[in-house]
């Protein structure tokens, strides 16, 4: 966690000088709340260390950091009316999204303003958005690795399905996922996306298990969907391997016993887990403390990962200015993720190298709860031609864009 392990960044024992705002463009109600509303957590508890610690520091100056937040529903049109006015009337330096079906609304003019743009979808990289970077998540690149690890783990398991809902995030989960299952040697026998406003998921699970597979994959299908699903893949009797982006593990063991999520595959750890870092430990300690009531996610940590590398970046460039922190960070080889040293990557995939990759950890649900099993590259992964091949043939398939020389 860079929050404590790069002092250098922050100015203690000095009085912050100015005020350095950060917009957190987001959905904090609606569907797709859960992928936004847990932020907030992570981001005051990082805004309220770096601020008594006196602020960043930038050059010769020392700033107070400021989140403003905007609920933007998840909506197109609700997010450009937020950024507007988080650029515009609160002059922030960088912005903080989940991205996905906002992105196309919200770019054009984010790029006019030259203003950062951290994400957490990585297929919303485009030549055309220079500014807007995935320095966290990894969406949709790990479900590459999640089904090595699987069939490493479970030789025998050889059918898969993928379903998820029909949106930019769906679609980008299910083709990168299957790419993923065919690389590593599984037959993916139902790859299908449902409606966004599906409420019924018995005729779809149906028609999954009919297939017989013995891996069901939820791609990216949004908390509310993933509870369902697996209510039904339960009630129908099914047993196997379940594997999703994330989880909303509260609501999910709200319908289902947890001996059943036993051995589910992702790749997002608790932060107690013991083969993280005492920083971790300590953002999970300061969490636990602050926010009682509150299930932890990804989502409670990856916004809040993002101004890890913003304040990475400021220290690099000497300003918070926004165009020059982008540069410094493109300049650095390697920048620190949560999850270790990060490089920048996926011009063929995505046109221009604004995804930071690390290591990545695989998870397993064991007693109820994500343990580290696994740590996977993507360098390695898309090192194999054949698997390099696979992947780009898979995306134009789904009608992905790829940008290979």
């Amino acid at each position: 966690m860079l929050t404590l392990s790069f002092a250098a960044v922050y100015a203690p024992n000095a009085p912050a000088q100015e005020t350095a705002k950060i917009g957190f463009c987001a959905p904090l109600s609606g569907p797709a709340a859960a992928w936004g509303l847990p932020g907030k957590d992570g981001v005051t508890i990082w805004a309220d260390k770096v601020n008594a610690a006196g602020g960043i520091k930038a050059g010769d100056k020392s700033y107070k950091v400021e989140i403003v937040y905007y609920d933007n529903e998840g909506d197109p049109s609700k997010a450009l009316l937020g950024v507007r006015k988080l650029v515009l009337e609160d002059k922030v330096v960088a912005m903080l999204m989940l991205g996905g079906a906002t992105s196309p609304a919200v770019q054009p003019f984010m790029t006019k303003e030259k203003i950062m743009t951290f994400v957490l979808i990585a297929s919303d990289i485009s030549p055309d958005r220079p500014y807007l970077m995935d320095v966290t998540d990894n969406f949709p690149v790990y479900h590459l690795l999640h089904p090595e690890y699987i069939v490493e783990a479970n030789p025998k398991a050889r059918k898969a399905a993928i379903v998820s809902q029909d949106d930019e995030i769906g679609v980008a989960a299910i083709a990168w996922s299957e790419a993923g299952f065919q690389a590593a040697g599984v037959d993916v026998a139902y790859a299908k996306p449902f409606g966004i406003d599906t409420t019924d998921f018995a005729p779809i699970v149906t028609a999954v298990l009919a297939t017989k597979p013995d891996i069901i994959s939820m791609g990216a299908s949004y908390p509310e969907f993933q509870a369902l699903i697996v209510e039904q893949a339960y009630t129908q009797g099914w047993k196997g391997i379940i594997t999703s982006a994330c989880w909303d593990f509260a609501a999910i063991l709200a319908k289902v016993p947890k001996e059943f999520m036993q051995g589910a595959v992702s790749g997002f750890p608790d932060f107690d887990d013991p083969k993280l870092t005492p920083e971790h430990h300590a953002f999970w300690d300061t969490w636990k403390s602050r926010y009682p009531d509150h299930s932890f996610s990804e989502i409670t940590w990856e916004y809040m990962g993002g101004l890890d590398v913003w304040a990475y970046g400021v220290k690099k460039a000497g300003t918070i200015e926004s165009e020059k922190v982008y540069n410094a960070l493109k300049a650095s080889k390697t920048v620190p993720h949560s999850f270790g040293p990060g490089v920048w990557w996926g011009k063929e995939v995505f046109g221009v190298d604004n995804l930071l990759v690390p290591t990545w950890p695989i998870t397993e649900i064991q007693s109820g709860k994500p343990a580290i099993v696994a740590w996977k590259s993507l360098h390695d992964w898309y090192g194999d031609k054949e698997k390099k091949k696979l992947l780009l043939d898979t995306l134009k398939k789904w009608k992905m864009k790829t940008y290979e020389e």
